[in-house]
């Protein structure tokens, strides 16, 4: 067996240079998510991966009140930040699932239990020797096919050109699972879609980096 600190290795740091108070990990505790509680796959369910600060998840919680949101962010800040909102706007239909994406998945059973999964910026890797780093793959996406209800979508977003190429590349080879629901410019570019302007996509606008938002349909 793979021990879990290999299985789940993810690049970078688990927690901000700055020190995190509040709320407490006794408070994170009640938000977390419970794989027995959490899931109904007769519900609206959606896997938000990677979610940062929560902008996403937030923005999805009030666009669809009645689903189930599942994040899954290993970077405690981020928890943090997302809980704090969470109180404060009582978006009460969050759980948060602190790890890996990967040690997600192993919680649940490969079901069809997801209507939505959304990938928003995640970490480009631009040196070309990090790139098999990179999450988006056609083993990935094999993967989580494997979770995403028929008709189901898979959401992507990214500023980085090669990482552009190569998920353009990914869908091609999975054109027998996944149908591009928006290939026109008007409907790629995510500057002009109704979406959430997270700190990543601040960060591309500031570095006149145009952003590419993905459709893709589970057929």
């Amino acid at each position: 067996m793979i021990p879990s600190k290999f299985r789940y290795k993810l690049f970078g740091r688990f927690k901000g240079r700055k020190k995190t108070l509040h709320p407490s990990f006794q408070v994170l505790k009640k938000y977390q998510f419970n794989v027995n509680k959490d899931i109904d796959k007769l519900k609206y369910n959606i896997l938000d991966i990677g979610s940062g600060s929560g902008e996403n998840a937030l923005f999805l919680s009030n666009t669809y009140p009645k689903s189930k949101i599942i994040t899954c962010e290993l970077f405690h800040d981020g928890n943090v930040n997302l809980v704090k909102q969470i109180i404060i706007k009582k978006n009460m239909n969050i759980s948060l699932f602190q790890g890996n994406v990967l040690e997600f998945l192993d919680h649940v059973e490969p079901l069809l239990l997801f209507d939505e999964i959304w990938i928003l910026f995640p970490d480009p890797w631009p040196k070309v020797r990090h790139h098999k780093r990179r999450l988006i793959n056609n083993f990935f996406l094999a993967n989580i096919s494997k979770y995403l209800k028929y008709s189901g979508r898979l959401m992507i977003a990214t500023d980085s050109q090669s990482y552009i190429q190569s998920i353009v590349k990914n869908i091609f080879l999975m054109q027998h699972t996944y149908f591009w629901n928006n290939q026109k410019v008007n409907e790629w570019n995510y500057g002009n879609l109704e979406l959430p302007r997270t700190k990543f996509y601040k960060k591309a606008i500031k570095s006149n980096r145009n952003s590419m938002f993905f459709e893709l349909c589970k057929i």
